[in-house]
């Protein structure tokens, strides 16, 4: 692993214990393992690699939707996998969006980003609705339903279920999650195959 992902790796650490509002240079530093300027030298600021945290979990989440090719597999097994990629990601964006919403300047700054490289937690749904479209045009899923809508009710509770997970603080196993997603996903289903 890189300096720059130790640093990453470090920094979400960090933000995830203390919260954004309380993180220094210092303390990713020595979490990181490496000296103060060392981090100048991949960040232009303390606010950039906090961005960059928050940016680096999302592309998780759109490797595992190439994963699950319309027409393969089934559609519940792909939307299970699907759903399983999205609460991962809610779960590890949670924590470190909320600390965003308590500065407003950086989450301008990131709202910005994402607009201008046309991504976001906000464009998912529609990601998961261009599968569930495809699945559509090959007579898998009931072709009169609304896509998005479909899309939205999968991804719901699955945000849901992390921001819970994340607010309460239970420690849970990952194994409690699938099941909870599997739930939902069963009666999600029922409704959608042909």
């Amino acid at each position: 692993m890189g300096t720059r992902q130790q640093i990453l790796e470090a920094t979400e650490r960090v933000i995830q214990q203390l919260g954004i509002a309380r993180v220094t240079t210092k303390e990713i530093a020595r979490e990181a393992g490496c000296a103060e300027g060392t981090l100048y030298k991949h960040f232009e600021h303390k606010e950039d690699l906090f961005l960059q945290v928050l940016q680096e979990n999302l592309p998780e989440f759109v490797l595992a939707l190439h994963d699950h090719q319309p027409g393969q597999r089934t559609v519940q097994e792909n939307l299970l996998a699907i759903a399983e990629a999205a609460f991962l990601y809610y779960t590890q964006l949670t924590p470190l969006a909320a600390s965003f919403f308590a500065d407003t300047e950086l989450l301008t700054r990131h709202r910005t980003w994402m607009d201008t490289h046309q991504i976001g937690p906000q464009r998912l749904p529609a990601r998961v609705a261009e599968y569930i479209q495809q699945e559509q045009q090959l007579g898998r899923i009931t072709p009169q339903l609304d896509p998005l809508t479909i899309s939205h009710l999968l991804l719901g509770p699955c945000f849901q279920l992390a921001f819970n997970y994340s607010f309460l603080g239970t420690p849970r196993q990952p194994h409690e999650a699938s099941l909870h997603l599997k739930s939902i996903l069963e009666v999600l289903v029922s409704g959608l195959i042909p």
